[in-house]
């Protein structure tokens, strides 16, 4: 257990970032002014209001597009050196979004949140999940730059290179994927269960 641990420093790490950030997520909704929890209340409103008249092609293109330019900045910040911090901020953005999205539900529909979290978080943790992924090996391939540059260590960045870039194309993969689940699934069952 020890020697995987140390083996895998990285991702108990990155583990723990995502945790942390969730659950700052979750309490942040607690200190918020009433203003703005009343803004967050209408927002979710106008969401939930608006599935009849969901707009299918405007949303997959948005949900897409942000997913997408999100993964390929994570991957191109692992190609630079100094890309790791960013790497870090950007999957503490992420967690702490999922954290506040979750809580935020539940907190302003009780019960019935708790069924629409559920449903609501099915893409979100998919998303997070090849992010951490995605992230792991961007700092895993930083590091092995780092070492190719600085400390003029033998690696075979030709191979390692392509393995990054078969990353890449799977986790676009499992992005589409997912948002095709949160534009096409996700409001159709919540207008099945009339929320």
């Amino acid at each position: 257990m020890k020697k995987k641990i140390i083996k895998n420093k990285k991702l108990f790490r990155l583990l723990i970032i995502i945790l942390i950030s969730i659950i700052l997520g979750i309490l942040y909704i607690a200190i918020l002014s009433k203003s703005n929890k009343a803004m967050i209340k209408e927002n979710l409103d106008i969401y939930f209001s608006s599935l009849d008249k969901f707009n299918y092609s405007k949303a997959i293109t948005n949900i897409l597009i942000t997913n997408s330019l999100y993964v390929i900045g994570i991957w191109l910040l692992g190609i630079s050196i100094i890309g790791a911090p960013l790497i870090i901020v950007l999957l503490l953005y992420k967690s702490f979004t999922l954290g506040f999205t979750i809580s935020s539900i539940i907190y302003f529909y009780k019960l019935k949140g708790i069924l629409i979290a559920i449903i609501y978080m099915i893409p979100l943790i998919i998303n997070l999940y090849l992010v951490l992924f995605l992230s792991y090996y961007s700092l895993t391939f930083s590091n092995n730059l780092n070492r190719l540059l600085f400390l003029k260590r033998e690696v075979n960045f030709k191979n390692i290179m392509r393995r990054y870039i078969k990353i890449l194309i799977f986790v676009l993969i499992g992005i589409l994927i997912s948002s095709l689940i949160e534009v096409f699934v996700v409001p159709n069952i919540l207008r099945l269960l009339q929320i």
